[in-house]
């Protein structure tokens, strides 16, 4: 089973469990996102939509997944400028065109984690990357190959 560490993991206290959903859904979910989700995934929403771990610092929301499109540079205000100019970091984020598929609070809250589509599937999966949204500059970093990988090894074991 995909998620037998959690099962056995007291430390993970999964709580806010959302019902999972039908193929229908996942198929109205991948017109929705243009994007074809990996095997392992729609494994997993359709066993749970969602919960949280070790008190919400790994997050799968109804929300989930998303695709990060961030606006144009002349789009944004100002404020949102000297911010991208403190950080050091470029835009869009190294992270535009991913799929957000949890909040995933390892080095800072608001962190997530992504599947990077850029170059399709393989094997049916694509690989989990982190999107460290306030290292200076923001950074992505890849942690598996596949979404049961990162759900067994890294996430289980990074944040516990």
């Amino acid at each position: 089973m995909f998620i037998s560490k959690i099962e056995l993991s007291d430390e993970a206290n999964p709580e806010n469990i959302l019902p999972g959903v039908t193929e229908k859904e996942i198929e109205k979910l991948e017109s929705q996102l243009g994007i074809q989700l990996p095997e392992s995934y729609k494994r997993f929403i359709e066993a749970t939509r969602g919960f949280w771990l070790f008190g919400g610092s790994v997050q799968f929301g109804s929300q989930h997944p998303f695709v990060h499109d961030f606006p144009k540079l002349e789009e944004l205000s100002s404020s949102q400028r000297k911010v991208l100019k403190v950080k050091g970091g470029v835009w869009p984020p190294p992270s535009q065109g991913m799929l957000c598929f949890a909040e995933y609070f390892r080095d800072a809250d608001g962190d997530q984690v992504l599947f990077d589509v850029s170059e399709g599937l393989v094997n049916g999966e694509y690989p989990v990357m982190y999107y460290s949204h306030e290292s200076h500059p923001p950074t992505i970093e890849r942690l598996a190959n596949s979404f049961t990988e990162w759900l067994n090894t890294s996430c289980i074991d990074d944040i516990a």
